[in-house]
């Protein structure tokens, strides 16, 4: 990244947009391409923030274009050009793929929860996170059908749960009455821009810039985390 002097950077969701907003606020002198292949950046919220996202990005010179992608399977850092879908060629000399995977939940099938898994290739779950047909096997995170957005925060909260009632299992005895149920809300998404500013969905509207920025972009909710695990903090301010 230091040594390169343009850098491609391929997905518009919240990753893809962070890490463009990261380069171009560290190293405003590099030459930054995002491409996305929505209509719209953020497209996962509403319309205000993914507007709010791409003004700040071009006004950062960051060179967002939409409606194209990029084929990865056939991408190369050695010649140092990419073509996009529509035919457009992109000068860098790395890039980096922010766009969603399959899940990598392929060999549970053959596992002995199979026949927990839906058709794509989710663990279906009941209120109390536990793998259905499964008395002691619970999941979290990414893998499971619960209908919600896919975040680290969310899954912080899945585990949780999950560990009250694997104290509770572990007591011994029937403590079905009493297991912890998890209910999915309706979350405040935010995406950092840079150092400073940040965008944020709340439920009924959309913020932008220092004031988001204080709460995400400034540390990244690494003290938060940290403190979760029970580790010692230390000064990440930048």
């Amino acid at each position: 990244m230091r040594t390169s002097s343009s850098v491609l950077v391929v997905g518009g969701g919240p990753t893809g947009v962070e890490l463009a907003s990261d380069i171009a606020s560290v190293y405003p002198d590099k030459k930054v391409t995002l491409v996305h292949s929505g209509p719209r950046l953020l497209g996962f919220i509403g319309h205000k923030a993914g507007n709010k996202a791409l003004d700040w990005l071009r006004s950062k010179n960051v060179d967002v274009l939409l409606e194209q992608s990029v084929d990865l399977d056939s991408i190369s850092e050695a010649d140092g050009i990419y073509i996009t879908s529509a035919g457009e060629a992109i000068a860098a000399d790395c890039h980096y793929v922010c766009v969603n995977r399959p899940l990598g939940s392929s060999w549970l099938r053959e596992s002995i929860v199979k026949d927990s898994m839906d058709k794509y290739g989710q663990l279906m779950v009941d209120e109390h996170l536990r793998v259905k047909a499964r008395n002691n096997i619970f999941a979290i995170g990414d893998v499971i059908d619960v209908p919600e957005r896919k975040q680290g925060v969310l899954a912080q909260r899945h585990a949780m749960v999950v560990a009250k009632n694997l104290k509770l299992l572990l007591k011994g005895g029937n403590k079905e009455i009493k297991l912890s149920k998890y209910r999915p809300t309706v979350s405040i998404t935010m995406v950092s821009l840079g150092k400073k500013d940040a965008v944020a969905q709340l439920p009924f509207t959309t913020m932008s810039g220092f004031l988001p920025g204080l709460i995400k972009s400034r540390e990244l909710f690494l003290r938060k985390t940290r403190k979760l695990l029970g580790l010692e903090n230390h000064s990440v301010f930048l």
